[in-house]
C-alpha cells in the first residue's frame, strides 16, 4: 500500500514543471486586482506610514523636538 502511494506520488511530480518568474514580474501581479480606489487607500497609508517613521527618526535623533 505504501509502495503504491509512493509510486503515485512520483508520477505526479514527473508532470508539475516549476517555472520561474521574474520576482518583480510577481509582486506587480498583486496589484492588478485591486481597483483605483484601493490602491489610493493603499498609497497613502504607505505615505503615513514613511512621514510617521521619518518624525519618530527626527525625534530620536534629537532634531526636532516636539511641543509640548
Amino acid at each position: 500500500m505504501v509502495e503504491e502511494l509512493r509510486e503515485q506520488i512520483i508520477e505526479e511530480g514527473e508532470d508539475l514543471e516549476y517555472v520561474e518568474e521574474n520576482p518583480l514580474k510577481r509582486f506587480l501581479n498583486l496589484f492588478q486586482g485591486i481597483m483605483p480606489w484601493q490602491r489610493l487607500v493603499l498609497a497613502l497609508l504607505v505615505f503615513l506610514n514613511v512621514a510617521l517613521c521619518g518624525c519618530m527618526l527626527l525625534v530620536m535623533a534629537g532634531r526636532i523636538f516636539p511641543p509640548f
